[in-house]
């Protein structure tokens, strides 16, 4: 299932070597932007791995995170997900979190529930979990156990290639801390209401989306809210063969404007580069 606006196409239309790339595009194609997840889940059997280096963490922190995931397709509409977040240190900056480590340890299911009649074209649950690995910065893991169930939908809109995107998620901090935190870090949950709008006739697109933030601490509770517009660049396959870059590839920019109570305000441009690649390439690969 996809939210994208493609052009239908036959098979018997399609030559057959650009049917195999089509074929590893649908299979490559990239399931988010930023922090937002479409809907929509990996085909039965397939493996894929997600990269998506933190480039905001060289400008930001004392560290750069580097998550890596992995997706099965578990059965039809069924997917499984496990992933972990190592960091290094921050070439430019220096600090306590100056350091290496494993961060934390991610694992999940999701699955598609079809559609809402008349409301959304397609609506994914999901729940996953999180565990601390060692001493992470406090920004990374704040040393509990979380559990974010989710939910993920999207509508075609009137427009040509226009979507609506609607994502709710809760995330849970459970039982009592595992590892011994430096101070600072918050007993804190979060229930996260993030609607937006994605434009994307080809390899190239757009999104707006604005994000309600209900923060629930020890203290009491407050309100956040924060704002993103950006382009995304979905670059071809057939592009990114001719650089010698395996797998598939997104690039995003966005400007950020984010705001919460009794903490302030923060603004600035956020960029991202998204790798994903399947098993049968990483085989190759290993092969060659």
């Amino acid at each position: 299932m996809t939210v994208f606006a493609d052009q239908p196409e036959t098979a018997t239309s399609i030559a057959p070597a650009a049917l195999v790339t089509k074929m590893r595009e649908d299979v490559l194609r990239m399931s988010e932007f930023f922090d937002t997840t479409l809907p929509g889940t990996l085909a039965q059997y397939r493996v894929v791995m997600d990269f998506t280096p933190k480039f905001s963490d060289v400008r930001d922190n004392e560290y750069v995170r580097y998550p890596i995931e992995l997706r099965y397709g578990l059965r039809p509409n069924w997917e499984l997900i496990g992933g972990v977040t190592p960091f290094s240190p921050n070439p430019f900056n220096s600090g306590y979190d100056h350091r290496w480590g494993p961060g934390e340890i991610q694992f999940g299911v999701r699955h598609d529930a079809g559609r809402i009649p008349g409301l959304y074209d397609a609506v994914t649950v999901g729940l996953q979990a999180s565990v601390p690995l060692g001493q992470p910065p406090v920004a990374l893991n704040d040393h509990y156990m979380h559990l974010l169930p989710s939910v993920s939908a999207s509508r075609q809109l009137p427009w040509p290639f226009t979507t609506f995107l609607t994502e709710i998620n809760y995330d849970r901090q459970l039982g009592g801390r595992l590892t011994n935190p430096p101070p600072g870090a918050l007993h804190r949950n979060v229930i996260q209401v993030e609607p937006g709008v994605l434009y994307k006739p080809g390899e190239f697109g757009a999104f707006v989306d604005y994000s309600f933030r209900h923060f629930s601490e020890d203290a009491g509770s407050h309100l956040g809210h924060e704002f993103k517009i950006g382009p995304i660049w979905d670059v071809p396959l057939a592009r990114s063969a001719i650089w010698g870059l395996p797998g598939k590839w997104q690039v995003e920019l966005a400007y950020r404007y984010s705001t919460e109570e009794g903490v302030g305000h923060s603004q600035g441009i956020d960029a991202r580069v998204h790798w994903r690649t399947s098993l049968r390439e990483m085989l190759n690969q290993s092969a060659n």
